[in-house]
């Protein structure tokens, strides 16, 4: 029989021993982020349509067939990869796709390591939000939010999809293994569907003894938009009297959301609203957290706010990806042009074309203030763009000969279209009305007055539940905060980079994003620091807040630790992504600049001896060193890394001279000795004319590096060559 070798996984950043890579990235997490409170854990399954109506929703492996082992404190001993009753070996497993050099997808986790994971973050004091997570390994690989109905809805038809999409299993299928950290499930194996996934990993947190916050998915805005034959412009009323219309998988989100409440109360886990634990929400996508526009249904429709209302939904989510900037190429566009202008005083503003940012100082994209002034104000605050396609890389219309993500359209030309009075739904970013307020559908009813009120309002209660941002960030490219949504990955239907970004020649041929980490960092600065510390979120009279800090994550930070990911490209297929993309780790600057060495300030140095033979003539040569960044614009700044020049002081010798009384030679020779080469610095007089000083700290230069070298230079070119300490 031959033994089967065996390969450690999960440990390329450090061969050996028992801890993995995720140890080492939480550690590097802590170590960069000493004050961070909360972790997302991320965990996917895999979508492989975008039609509801087909849909499957899987897990799977990279190491489907192979074997594996587990270390159980003293030693390896066999065990399997485990997830929903399912192992490697499981005949039903659906394979992950690769390009061919390595797989597209890492894989869903087991069921052990999430457990695991759990409780290790829980150990570290870290507060947990589970987050089940959809990869579409489809062609194209798109967006989660492109599964929808694709045919015509509102009809029975688009109600069907959306329950295949959801499936069937219940919450009595689920068996929770303590001695195995896994959940079996009863159904049929090859019940590939939303439920299982949702049910799976509220069982699961279950048994890595509960999270502080369980999310029921993310961003399915093509699900939660399919309309069912019910529906009407005007919709129908609850019990209570609010407005209701027919969104089939938002209801279906209601019943599941009820369902892991069930599953949390049985096993001990209620909710604690105050201490912020066991609590349920769903994320929505940023374009649609408000409302949605239906195609030719001219109108907005707030399809969500049955599900913010609903008594288990304990949060209100959505991954906040609105834009922070409106740069273009050249001078930056009408912001920069606005930059000082006074910021408007009511709402709508009366002239979106002269609305001001109320700024001092030079109009700079890199102004955390710009941005600030964004977060509740620009586009889709005071003003929208009706059409703004990304039409990818192009040669930028404003004639700087660079290549950019080209906008069209009204983007293009910024031609900004205007809200109107009682338009607030419209905006994305009226958070802070659309959470004081009752809402209204929105939509033209015929009646000459266009998109306006109409019906009673929605079930949503004013202040009532806080809002948080289940994610948050931007892409490492230029001009990310213009258009914080798009990610660049060149297999992906999706890949693009923001608006009026630049693309700069590859090494390897063609065009890659211009990489921009800064100002990643500063508008996630921006964000955080206006919400949390600059006053601007609100608690209502029954202490809710606008604004809950605890959840709001940064999106991301990898569990591959840096430097093996992105290095083991040969590992994993979405290295080459990691550049312009929203990872944090491994980018920084997040820790302090290194503690400068003091410079030598010996009480009493000594002097460079004074001898007959040295010339009158002493040259000096100044030498300074600057940064030059060539920036994504054209422009390029630099940065003087020295306050002052080093100066290079060479001394030549007519004559050394070596006789019985004399021994110019030796006294060199000895000096250098003393100050050990470049080490012990020594006092040197200059000239008056240099205004430094009567002298000045030196060091023999590095040229000189030994004393052979050093008297090898005086013997040939009979000069001595010394550098200043500090000036």
């Amino acid at each position: 029989m031959t033994e089967l070798a065996l390969t450690p996984i999960n440990t390329y950043f450090a061969s050996g021993g028992q801890r993995t890579d995720l140890d080492y990235s939480i550690d590097q997490l802590q170590a960069e982020f000493p004050d961070c409170e909360t972790v997302a854990i991320v965990v996917a399954w895999f979508g492989d349509s975008v039609d509801a109506s087909s849909c499957r929703i899987y897990p799977s492996t990279t190491y489907i067939g192979g074997v594996f082992e587990k270390w159980d404190g003293a030693g390896w001993a066999p065990d399997v990869w485990r997830c929903s009753g399912l192992t490697q070996t499981s005949p039903e497993l659906i394979p992950i796709s690769s390009n061919g050099a390595s797989f597209n997808y890492g894989g869903t986790p087991s069921d052990q390591s999430i457990v695991r994971c759990i409780r290790d973050m829980k150990a570290r004091g870290l507060r947990v939000v589970f987050y089940p997570f959809l990869l579409m390994d489809a062609p194209g690989f798109p967006w989660r939010g492109r599964i929808a109905y694709q045919s015509d809805d509102v009809s029975s038809g688009a109600s069907a999809a959306a329950a295949n999409f959801l499936g069937a299993a219940t919450a009595a299928q689920f068996v929770r293994d303590t001695a195995n950290l896994t959940v079996a499930y009863t159904g049929a194996t090859t019940d590939y569907s939303f439920r299982r996934m949702i049910l799976h990993y509220a069982n699961l947190c279950v048994v890595g003894g509960g999270v502080d916050l369980f999310l029921l998915g993310s961003e399915l805005r093509g699900l939660e938009t399919i309309r069912g034959p019910a529906w009407t412009k005007a919709g129908t009323r609850d019990a209570s009297g609010a407005a209701v219309w027919d969104y089939p998988f938002v209801s279906g989100l209601m019943t599941l959301c009820d369902d892991v409440r069930s599953v949390f109360d049985q096993a001990g886990l209620t909710k604690d609203e105050t201490g912020l634990h066991n609590l349920i929400s769903y994320a929505a996508d940023w374009s649609a957290w408000m409302g949605y526009q239906h195609p030719a249904a001219d109108g907005q429709w707030p399809h969500l706010d049955q599900l913010w209302a609903h008594e288990n939904i304990d949060l209100v989510c959505f991954d906040n990806y609105l834009p922070l900037s409106d740069w273009t190429t050249g001078g930056g566009g009408i912001d920069a042009g606005n930059w000082a202008s006074p910021r408007p005083s009511s709402w709508p503003p009366p002239d979106v074309s002269s609305v001001g940012l109320g700024l001092t100082g030079p109009p700079t994209l890199t102004s955390k203030a710009y941005l600030k002034a964004n977060i509740e104000g620009g586009e889709k605050f005071n003003w929208f763009y009706g059409d703004s396609t990304n039409l990818g890389r192009g040669l930028d219309p404003n004639g700087t000969d660079l290549r950019v993500s080209l906008p069209r359209g009204d983007r293009l030309a910024q031609d900004r279209q205007p809200y109107y009075a009682n338009q607030e739904l419209l905006a994305n970013k009226k958070l802070r009305w659309w959470w004081n307020n009752s809402h209204r559908a929105i939509y033209d009813d015929g009646d000459g007055n266009g998109f306006a009120a109409h019906g009673p309002s929605t079930a949503w209660t004013a202040q009532s539940k806080p809002i948080t941002f289940t994610e948050y960030g931007f892409p490492t490219c230029d001009r990310a905060t213009n258009q914080p949504n798009v990610f660049f990955d060149a297999k992906s239907s999706e890949s693009a980079t923001p608006f009026w970004s630049v693309w700069q020649p590859a090494e390897v041929g063609g065009y890659a994003p211009a990489e921009d980490a800064n100002l990643t960092l500063l508008a996630l600065q921006a964000i955080y620091e206006y919400w949390v510390e600059d006053g601007q979120n609100e608690t209502s009279a029954a202490g809710v807040k606008m604004i809950e800090p605890t959840f709001m994550s940064a999106w991301n930070w990898d569990a591959r630790p840096f430097p093996a990911f992105p290095a083991r490209s040969d590992v994993w297929g979405d290295a080459a992504n990691w550049p312009s993309g929203n990872w944090l780790s491994g980018k920084g600057p997040f820790i302090p600049p290194p503690v400068l060495d003091l410079a030598p300030t010996p009480a009493s140095p000594p002097s460079f001896p004074t001898l007959n033979g040295q010339s009158w003539s002493v040259h000096y040569k100044p030498s300074f060193s600057t940064v030059a960044t060539e920036r994504a614009s054209g422009r390029a700044s630099r940065v003087a890394r020295m306050a002052t020049a080093v100066w290079e002081i060479e001394l030549s010798f007519d004559a050394l001279r070596m006789d019985d009384v004399h021994h110019d030679l030796e006294v060199l020779a000895g000096f250098y000795e003393s100050a050990r080469g470049q080490t012990t610095p020594f006092a040197f007089p200059v000239s008056p004319a240099l205004g430094l000083g009567p002298t000045v700290l030196c060091r023999f230069a590095d040229d000189q590096a030994d004393l052979e070298a050093f008297m090898n230079q005086i013997w040939q070119a009979k000069t001595v060559v010394l550098r200043t300490v500090k000036v």
